[in-house]
Protein backbone atom coordinates (compact mmCIF):
# COMPACT_ATOMS: atom_id res chain seq x y z
CA UNK A 1 0.00 0.00 0.00
CA UNK A 2 1.61 3.15 -0.81
CA UNK A 3 2.44 5.81 1.67
CA UNK A 4 0.70 9.34 1.38
CA UNK A 5 2.24 11.07 4.33
CA UNK A 6 5.36 12.61 2.03
CA UNK A 7 2.56 13.90 -0.78
CA UNK A 8 0.64 15.33 2.39
CA UNK A 9 3.46 16.93 3.66
CA UNK A 10 4.60 18.73 0.27
CA UNK A 11 0.92 20.40 -0.39
CA UNK A 12 0.96 21.21 3.01
CA UNK A 13 4.08 23.42 2.09
CA UNK A 14 2.84 24.18 -0.60
CA UNK A 15 -0.52 26.02 0.19
CA UNK A 16 0.76 26.91 3.38
CA UNK A 17 1.17 30.98 1.70
CA UNK A 18 -3.05 30.50 1.07
CA UNK A 19 -4.26 29.15 4.44
CA UNK A 20 -8.02 29.98 5.45
CA UNK A 21 -8.36 30.31 1.87
CA UNK A 22 -7.79 27.30 -0.11
CA UNK A 23 -9.76 24.18 -0.18
CA UNK A 24 -7.97 20.67 -1.23
CA UNK A 25 -8.91 17.21 -2.06
CA UNK A 26 -6.85 14.06 -2.91
CA UNK A 27 -8.01 10.44 -2.88
CA UNK A 28 -5.98 7.72 -4.08
CA UNK A 29 -8.77 5.36 -5.91
CA UNK A 30 -7.38 2.23 -5.63
CA UNK A 31 -7.50 2.61 -1.88
CA UNK A 32 -9.64 5.68 -0.80
CA UNK A 33 -6.70 6.90 0.74
CA UNK A 34 -7.50 10.77 0.96
CA UNK A 35 -5.53 14.01 1.35
CA UNK A 36 -7.77 17.26 2.91
CA UNK A 37 -6.38 20.77 3.45
CA UNK A 38 -9.34 23.16 4.47
CA UNK A 39 -11.39 20.80 4.92
CA UNK A 40 -13.92 22.83 6.03
CA UNK A 41 -13.62 25.67 4.00
CA UNK A 42 -16.11 26.55 1.80
CA UNK A 43 -15.07 28.48 -1.71
CA UNK A 44 -16.96 29.77 -4.80
CA UNK A 45 -18.24 26.83 -6.99
CA UNK A 46 -18.55 29.03 -9.82
CA UNK A 47 -18.58 26.84 -13.27
CA UNK A 48 -18.28 23.62 -11.27
CA UNK A 49 -21.46 23.57 -10.35
CA UNK A 50 -22.46 22.88 -14.43
CA UNK A 51 -21.38 19.14 -13.49
CA UNK A 52 -24.42 18.34 -11.29
CA UNK A 53 -27.39 19.96 -13.56
CA UNK A 54 -25.84 17.74 -16.35
CA UNK A 55 -26.11 14.81 -14.17
CA UNK A 56 -29.97 15.98 -12.81
CA UNK A 57 -30.51 16.32 -17.21
CA UNK A 58 -29.21 12.34 -17.49
CA UNK A 59 -31.20 11.10 -14.58
CA UNK A 60 -34.01 12.95 -15.83
CA UNK A 61 -32.96 11.15 -19.40
CA UNK A 62 -32.83 7.91 -17.45
CA UNK A 63 -36.11 8.28 -15.96
CA UNK A 64 -37.82 9.01 -19.21
CA UNK A 65 -38.73 12.74 -18.50
CA UNK A 66 -36.79 13.89 -20.95
CA UNK A 67 -35.03 12.82 -24.83
CA UNK A 68 -31.44 13.51 -25.32
CA UNK A 69 -32.58 13.93 -28.69
CA UNK A 70 -35.16 16.62 -28.55
CA UNK A 71 -34.12 19.52 -29.92
CA UNK A 72 -33.89 22.92 -28.16
CA UNK A 73 -34.71 26.32 -30.03
CA UNK A 74 -32.22 29.02 -28.01
CA UNK A 75 -33.79 31.84 -26.78
CA UNK A 76 -32.73 35.86 -26.35
CA UNK A 77 -32.44 35.67 -22.49
CA UNK A 78 -30.12 32.50 -22.68
CA UNK A 79 -27.62 34.17 -24.44
CA UNK A 80 -24.56 34.81 -22.73
CA UNK A 81 -21.11 35.51 -23.67
CA UNK A 82 -19.54 34.85 -20.50
CA UNK A 83 -18.28 31.56 -21.94
CA UNK A 84 -18.84 29.66 -24.38
CA UNK A 85 -19.40 30.66 -28.20
CA UNK A 86 -23.38 29.88 -28.86
CA UNK A 87 -24.83 33.16 -27.91
CA UNK A 88 -23.42 33.81 -31.71
CA UNK A 89 -25.52 31.63 -33.29
CA UNK A 90 -28.46 33.70 -31.63
CA UNK A 91 -32.17 33.69 -30.66
CA UNK A 92 -33.90 30.76 -32.58
CA UNK A 93 -30.52 28.45 -33.47
CA UNK A 94 -31.63 24.73 -32.56
CA UNK A 95 -29.93 22.11 -30.78
CA UNK A 96 -30.51 18.52 -28.95
CA UNK A 97 -30.15 18.26 -25.34
CA UNK A 98 -27.52 15.81 -26.01
CA UNK A 99 -25.40 18.63 -28.22
CA UNK A 100 -26.28 21.17 -25.67
CA UNK A 101 -25.11 18.93 -22.68
CA UNK A 102 -21.26 18.25 -24.16
CA UNK A 103 -21.46 22.05 -25.02
CA UNK A 104 -22.18 22.70 -21.05
CA UNK A 105 -19.59 19.78 -20.03
CA UNK A 106 -16.33 20.34 -22.98
CA UNK A 107 -16.87 24.47 -23.19
CA UNK A 108 -18.47 25.30 -19.75
CA UNK A 109 -20.86 26.75 -22.50
CA UNK A 110 -23.19 29.62 -20.33
CA UNK A 111 -25.72 29.90 -23.16
CA UNK A 112 -26.10 26.26 -23.33
CA UNK A 113 -26.63 25.87 -19.03
CA UNK A 114 -29.22 28.24 -19.53
CA UNK A 115 -30.88 25.65 -22.08
CA UNK A 116 -30.61 22.59 -20.02
CA UNK A 117 -31.09 24.28 -16.89
CA UNK A 118 -34.64 25.52 -18.28
CA UNK A 119 -35.33 21.96 -18.78
CA UNK A 120 -34.48 20.30 -15.59
CA UNK A 121 -36.05 22.98 -13.71
CA UNK A 122 -39.43 22.34 -15.93
CA UNK A 123 -38.96 18.35 -14.08
CA UNK A 124 -37.20 18.84 -10.90
CA UNK A 125 -40.46 17.81 -9.10
CA UNK A 126 -40.17 14.68 -11.31
CA UNK A 127 -36.46 13.39 -9.72
CA UNK A 128 -36.61 11.45 -6.49
CA UNK A 129 -33.37 13.20 -5.19
CA UNK A 130 -31.34 16.20 -6.85
CA UNK A 131 -27.76 15.19 -7.24
CA UNK A 132 -27.35 16.94 -4.06
CA UNK A 133 -29.63 15.71 -2.04
CA UNK A 134 -28.33 12.01 -3.49
CA UNK A 135 -24.54 12.90 -2.86
CA UNK A 136 -25.42 14.34 0.77
CA UNK A 137 -23.57 17.60 -0.42
CA UNK A 138 -22.64 20.24 1.76
CA UNK A 139 -22.99 23.56 0.76
CA UNK A 140 -23.95 26.99 1.47
CA UNK A 141 -26.25 29.42 -0.29
CA UNK A 142 -27.54 32.63 0.91
CA UNK A 143 -28.29 36.02 -1.01
CA UNK A 144 -25.15 37.48 0.26
CA UNK A 145 -22.60 34.71 -1.26
CA UNK A 146 -22.70 32.58 -4.27
CA UNK A 147 -23.36 28.87 -3.74
CA UNK A 148 -19.75 27.29 -1.73
CA UNK A 149 -18.39 24.19 -0.85
CA UNK A 150 -15.39 22.55 -0.26
CA UNK A 151 -13.04 21.15 -2.36
CA UNK A 152 -14.09 17.21 -0.69
CA UNK A 153 -17.87 18.01 -1.15
CA UNK A 154 -17.27 19.01 -4.49
CA UNK A 155 -15.61 16.03 -5.25
CA UNK A 156 -18.46 13.75 -4.10
CA UNK A 157 -19.67 14.90 -8.08
CA UNK A 158 -16.43 13.53 -9.70
CA UNK A 159 -16.06 10.75 -7.39
CA UNK A 160 -20.39 9.60 -7.66
CA UNK A 161 -19.62 9.37 -11.34
CA UNK A 162 -16.45 7.27 -11.68
CA UNK A 163 -18.34 4.75 -9.21
CA UNK A 164 -21.89 5.70 -11.29
CA UNK A 165 -23.78 5.91 -7.96
CA UNK A 166 -26.11 8.15 -8.96
CA UNK A 167 -26.41 7.33 -13.19
CA UNK A 168 -25.94 4.16 -15.03
CA UNK A 169 -22.71 3.18 -15.90
CA UNK A 170 -22.65 4.34 -19.73
CA UNK A 171 -24.54 7.56 -18.33
CA UNK A 172 -21.74 8.38 -16.07
CA UNK A 173 -19.28 6.95 -18.59
CA UNK A 174 -20.59 9.63 -21.16
CA UNK A 175 -20.25 12.51 -18.78
CA UNK A 176 -16.60 11.74 -17.63
CA UNK A 177 -15.95 11.30 -21.54
CA UNK A 178 -17.21 14.54 -21.98
CA UNK A 179 -14.89 16.51 -19.28
CA UNK A 180 -12.47 14.48 -20.38
CA UNK A 181 -12.32 16.85 -23.91
CA UNK A 182 -12.47 19.66 -22.15
CA UNK A 183 -11.19 22.30 -24.17
CA UNK A 184 -10.81 25.11 -21.48
CA UNK A 185 -8.38 25.94 -18.65
CA UNK A 186 -7.43 22.14 -18.55
CA UNK A 187 -3.90 22.94 -20.04
CA UNK A 188 -3.15 25.48 -17.74
CA UNK A 189 -4.68 23.98 -14.34
CA UNK A 190 -4.63 20.31 -13.67
CA UNK A 191 -2.85 18.76 -17.01
CA UNK A 192 -0.84 21.71 -17.44
CA UNK A 193 2.72 19.23 -16.25
CA UNK A 194 0.73 16.30 -17.01
CA UNK A 195 1.95 14.13 -20.28
CA UNK A 196 -1.09 14.79 -23.39
CA UNK A 197 -1.10 10.89 -23.43
CA UNK A 198 -2.86 10.84 -19.61
CA UNK A 199 -6.34 11.33 -19.52
CA UNK A 200 -7.99 13.66 -17.51
CA UNK A 201 -11.85 14.04 -16.85
CA UNK A 202 -12.26 17.40 -15.10
CA UNK A 203 -14.12 20.71 -14.71
CA UNK A 204 -12.91 24.20 -13.67
CA UNK A 205 -14.36 26.79 -11.80
CA UNK A 206 -13.50 30.69 -12.22
CA UNK A 207 -15.32 33.26 -9.88
CA UNK A 208 -14.12 36.32 -11.33
CA UNK A 209 -9.91 36.76 -9.59
CA UNK A 210 -11.12 35.92 -6.35
CA UNK A 211 -11.79 31.75 -6.35
CA UNK A 212 -9.92 29.58 -9.13
CA UNK A 213 -10.54 25.69 -9.20
CA UNK A 214 -9.98 22.31 -10.80
CA UNK A 215 -11.47 19.73 -10.06
CA UNK A 216 -10.96 15.92 -11.94
CA UNK A 217 -9.59 12.44 -11.82
CA UNK A 218 -6.42 11.39 -13.84
CA UNK A 219 -6.46 8.25 -15.41
CA UNK A 220 -3.03 6.77 -14.69
CA UNK A 221 -3.04 3.12 -15.49
CA UNK A 222 -4.33 1.42 -12.13
CA UNK A 223 -3.40 4.27 -10.33
CA UNK A 224 -6.18 6.61 -11.00
CA UNK A 225 -6.44 9.55 -8.60
CA UNK A 226 -8.95 12.58 -7.67
CA UNK A 227 -7.82 15.84 -7.04
CA UNK A 228 -10.25 19.14 -6.86
CA UNK A 229 -8.21 22.09 -5.36
CA UNK A 230 -10.47 25.49 -4.93
CA UNK A 231 -7.85 28.62 -4.36
CA UNK A 232 -8.52 32.18 -3.50
CA UNK A 233 -6.68 33.82 -5.84
CA UNK A 234 -6.96 35.43 -9.43
CA UNK A 235 -6.69 33.89 -12.38
CA UNK A 236 -3.10 34.02 -13.79
CA UNK A 237 -1.67 33.26 -10.58
CA UNK A 238 -4.31 31.01 -9.13
CA UNK A 239 -4.08 28.64 -12.43
CA UNK A 240 0.24 28.45 -12.27
CA UNK A 241 -0.80 27.46 -8.19
CA UNK A 242 -3.09 24.16 -9.21
CA UNK A 243 -0.76 23.41 -12.21
CA UNK A 244 1.75 23.20 -9.71
CA UNK A 245 0.22 21.14 -6.76
CA UNK A 246 -1.45 18.81 -9.74
CA UNK A 247 1.93 18.30 -10.70
CA UNK A 248 3.77 17.26 -7.22
CA UNK A 249 0.61 15.01 -7.06
CA UNK A 250 1.25 13.12 -9.97
CA UNK A 251 4.95 12.78 -9.79
CA UNK A 252 4.10 10.94 -6.30
CA UNK A 253 1.49 8.64 -7.63
CA UNK A 254 3.56 7.77 -10.45
CA UNK A 255 6.88 7.14 -8.72
CA UNK A 256 5.47 5.47 -5.48
CA UNK A 257 6.18 2.20 -4.42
Amino acid sequence: MLNFEPLRAQLREELAYYEGDVSLYFEYLPTGTSIRIGDTQHMVAASLLKVPVIMELYKLAETGHVNLDTQVALRSEWLDSGYGKKKKKGAGYKLTLDELSRLVLEQSDNTALNAVQSVTAKYADSLDSSAYDALDVDFVDTKEANLSMSARAYASFMKCLYFSCYLSADASQDIMAHLAHSTYGGEGRLGKYIPSDVPIAHKIGVAGNQVQSDCGIVYIPERPYLLCVMLGENKERGSEVIAQVSRQAYDYVVKAR
